[in-house]
């Protein structure tokens, strides 16, 4: 049984033998193309069922991995699945605007120092840790399809929704069928019903942002409420479903002033999570962010309850932090954005950077 998954550039083949011959001497069991894959026409299937099998997606990462399409193309179906992502990076080199923030904060480590062997042994005592921690109230990953159907996705908002023939009540059941295929183990406990969401989607239409395909099919989105200090307390110390929230229980954001943010969802559906997708979402997420700070709102602090491995990796990687497990299932993520955060998705945005900072003078 496989733990690890190496990708790398053929051309860093020397530094991926050395860090197999020692995570293996150590007994944590990998897969690498050229000794695991099935030679002739099965190759590129025996690495996509590897990757799907193995927990951690390890990436020696470099000028040549960077430029790599293959490797490309197992960090894009590693995300897919869900496995946990850990660049090693052995050049001083970054990622691309299309990779940071899968290849940020998660399990970061740096080999940039001689000796190299050092920086492998350390590599090894954080793999040993992250197979060994608790997964547990946090949802198996469900696997993408094989054949997706990617596409180019649109950014909408409720009006253009409407527009199709859409109803505040339609829009919210396929948010909610949307989500209990992609969180396994959900109840309508954590996911709220179509009856209640479509009530904040009517009275509340900047509270969600959705992506759609070229059907007007919803198949993306994130949405947001704004709870009071006590309800936030309570949300962010895992005491809280979801299914308790309603316009008469959360604050309104409309006027000037500091609020709490509670991310109810960002996520897309499993056949689209491709890294361009992905980013429309977060930036159409830092956008909304900026328009609400141009009219002098502002979130004191966000959390949101995680309901898988993946997007754990995920909001890590956007600056959160794990704070606790959900009473009833999930892990409570949160960020303060007073002070505005330093991770590299917040410091990207140089405008709201700079009215965030204004606000917390």
């Amino acid at each position: 049984m496989y733990e690890v998954f190496i990708s790398y550039s053929s051309k860093d083949k020397t530094i991926a033998d050395a860090v197999v011959h020692t995570l293996e001497e150590y007994g944590i069991k990998c897969w690498i193309a050229y000794r695991d894959a099935i030679p002739g026409e099965k190759y590129s299937e025996s690495i996509i069922s590897a990757i799907r099998e193995t927990k951690i997606f390890l990436l020696i990462f470099s000028e040549n991995s960077k430029q790599s399409r293959h490797v490309t193309n197992e960090i894009n179906y590693a995300t897919k699945v869900g496995s946990i992502m850990m660049p090693f990076r052995v050049e001083d080199v970054v990622p691309d605007d299309a990779l940071e923030y899968y290849l940020g904060a998660t399990h970061w480590l740096d080999a940039l120092t001689k000796p190299l062997q050092n920086h492998i042994v350390r590599l090894k005592d954080t793999i040993k840790a992250t197979l060994s921690h608790d997964n547990e109230k946090v949802a198996p990953v469900v696997n993408a399809t094989e054949k997706s159907r990617k596409g180019e996705l649109r950014v909408v908002e409720a009006d253009y929704l409407y527009s199709k023939g859409y109803t505040p009540l339609d829009i919210a059941s396929r948010l909610v069928e949307n989500d209990l295929k992609l969180y396994e183990g959900i109840s309508e406990l954590n996911e709220g019903s179509a009856e209640q969401w479509a009530d904040f989607i009517e009275n509340c239409p900047d509270y969600f942002c959705y992506l759609v395909n070229d059907k007007d099919e919803i198949v993306g989105d994130w949405s947001i409420v704004a709870l009071d200090d006590e309800t936030y307390e309570r949300a962010v110390n895992g005491q809280t479903t979801e299914n308790e929230f309603d316009l008469d229980t959360t604050d309104y954001v409309c006027f000037p002033g500091q609020y709490n943010g509670y991310l109810l969802n960002m996520s897309l559906n499993m056949e689209y999570k491709t890294l361009d997708n992905n980013l429309k979402l977060v930036e159409s997420f830092f956008a909304r962010l900026k328009k609400y700070a141009e009219n002098g709102i502002f979130f004191k602090r966000f959390c949101v309850n995680v309901f898988r491995r993946d997007q754990q990796a995920f909001y890590k990687n956007f600056g959160f932090k794990y704070v606790c497990d959900n009473k009833e299932f999930g892990k409570i993520y949160s960020i303060d954005l007073l002070p505005y955060p330093s991770s590299k998705l917040f410091q990207r945005h140089a405008e709201l950077k700079e009215m965030y900072e204004s606000e917390n003078d």
